[in-house]
């Protein structure tokens, strides 16, 4: 008897531990009224990612340019291709240490491979955007379109501390991936593009120990009012190794003092990424404008030197 009671406390105990251990769901009223300087922090950090997101969009420019140089390279690949000058030409011929930049078409297969199917990640999202909602929290579910884009990765190898010798066992890859929507239908006039979804990608590679780490971030309303909390709709997807794929709304964390994670992804994470990645993507755009530039130059100095009797 005394047995069959302590089984029934344990289990009693282990129900009730597994109830508190439920995660609690944000409460964004109570975080406004109880920690009002973390809100202001925050929102200041959405400002700043927001004047970020402007910076990047300046860079539509390169999307056509990469288009055509994925077009001359395909031409080029062709039989007898190679021995059109015209198709050895690239708009982008240099890119800053250990990147490589690409034009990109917005594709969910494209996008969303690494984390199973398309079918299962939509689900996925969307059963955390309905929890979201439930909230008050604005977020929406993956829509994809057919937007043109711009994809710059950068990368770097993991080295192992072997005391005899220092040897590569893997690689880190991040990558920024802007789509822009063109806002200017009228014919004959200047092309005006929009950076309407920015997708960050983080890979960790490491072959000796077997660990693949895959994270994605999608915000698809970059061009929004800061002031209206943007950001609550970024969307976080994660995997590690084979393991299930988890997924996450930035709106849906907390930012307490306790737990200061929707603050501590703008401001240690996401506004660091999106700095970087502008110099990386300003450096491209001199490199690209950088032959015109010294043909230019080149013309100037023969006018120049017919002055010379």
């Amino acid at each position: 008897m005394n047995r069959t009671k302590l089984i029934t406390a344990a289990l009693g105990l282990i129900v009730i531990g597994s109830v508190s251990a439920q995660p609690r769901l944000v409460d964004r009223e109570a975080e406004k009224r109880d920690f009002p300087d973390l809100q202001r922090t925050e929102l200041a950090q959405e400002r700043n990612i927001a004047d970020a997101y402007k910076r990047l969009s300046e860079m539509g420019f390169l999307v056509s340019m990469s288009q055509q140089d994925r077009t001359t390279a395909q031409k080029e690949a062709e039989p007898g291709g190679e021995l059109n000058f015209r198709n050895t030409f690239r708009f982008i011929k240099y890119t800053p240490r250990n990147t490589y930049i690409r034009y990109v078409k917005e594709d969910p297969q494209f996008l969303l491979n690494t984390f199973g199917t398309v079918e299962e990640v939509r689900a996925l999202v969307a059963e955390q955007v309905r929890k979201a909602q439930s909230r008050g929290v604005k977020a929406t579910e993956l829509q994809f379109q057919t937007r043109d884009g711009i994809e710059l990765t950068q990368f770097d190898f993991i080295y192992s501390n072997d005391p005899d010798a220092r040897r590569a066992v893997g690689s880190r890859r991040k990558t920024l991936s802007l789509f822009f929507t063109q806002t200017n239908q009228q014919a004959d006039t200047e092309q005006k593009l929009q950076l309407s979804l920015v997708v960050g990608r983080v890979v960790e590679d490491n072959f000796r120990e077997g660990v693949r780490n895959v994270q994605l971030i999608i915000d698809m309303t970059p061009s929004g009012d800061p002031a209206d909390t943007n950001m609550d709709d970024v969307i976080i997807i994660d995997r590690y190794n084979q393991k299930p794929t988890n997924a996450a709304i930035l709106g849906m964390m907390s930012n307490t003092a306790n737990f200061p994670h929707r603050v501590r992804f703008k401001q240690r994470y996401y506004i660091k990424m999106l700095d970087h990645f502008h110099r990386l993507y300003a450096m491209v755009a001199n490199y690209a404008t950088k032959d015109d530039n010294d043909y230019n130059e080149e013309i100037i100095e023969k006018v120049e030197q017919s002055m010379d009797y």
